[in-house]
């Protein structure tokens, strides 16, 4: 069977300016060496899986900190306990998150200003810590937001701080996919 003359031809993805695909190769990358093996047994590890992964702790603590709003407002217990699940998930892929993160800082960007990722990771270690400790009060105090106190009013700021750092993490490592040119508005 001939394709019709109406197919289109496949185009390449376009990248962003100035990177090639694959342009740095692994003996030049600091990583400890059975990683390197891995990733030379495995090519396709090489590929970036940080923006695949990263994603799921920035959808679970905006979930965790929407649906605890959601239960102040109307008392429904399921949104209680679906932002506690939600917070668990975002306290779980945190570190997986951060690792692809810095592999994918040495293998795709070794080349790239280190400022942005400084912050990122600064950040990211603040993302945890206040998930983790939402996440422990959460479980040992199940009625934390049921009977509103002040100790209530402090877990409920920490819940909202998660979506304030996941947008200033998530900017930052937008600008090395996407860097901001200077001139432009």
């Amino acid at each position: 069977m001939s394709p019709s003359p109406n197919a289109t031809k496949k185009r390449p993805r376009p990248r962003p300016p100035g990177r090639a695909p694959d342009s740095v190769s692994l003996p030049d990358i600091d990583l400890p060496e059975p990683l390197l093996r891995v990733l030379r047994r495995y090519p396709s590890l090489q590929r970036h899986p940080h923006p695949f992964l990263v994603h799921f702790p920035i959808v679970f603590a905006l979930a965790a900190a929407f649906f605890s709003l959601l239960y102040v407002g109307t008392g429904v217990v399921s949104f209680d306990t679906t932002a506690f699940h939600c917070l668990g998930a975002t306290v779980l892929t945190i570190p997986l998150s951060m690792l692809t993160g810095e592999l994918s800082r040495r293998v795709k960007y070794a080349q790239e200003p280190k400022q942005a990722f400084l912050i990122e990771r600064r950040y990211s270690w603040l993302l945890l810590a206040l998930s983790s400790v939402a996440f422990g009060w959460r479980w040992l105090d199940p009625g934390i937001l049921r009977d509103f106190r002040w100790a209530s009013l402090v877990y409920l700021l920490i819940l909202l701080a998660l979506p304030v750092l996941v947008t200033i993490i998530s900017y930052f490592g937008g600008l090395l996919t996407f860097p901001l040119e200077k001139g432009e508005d």
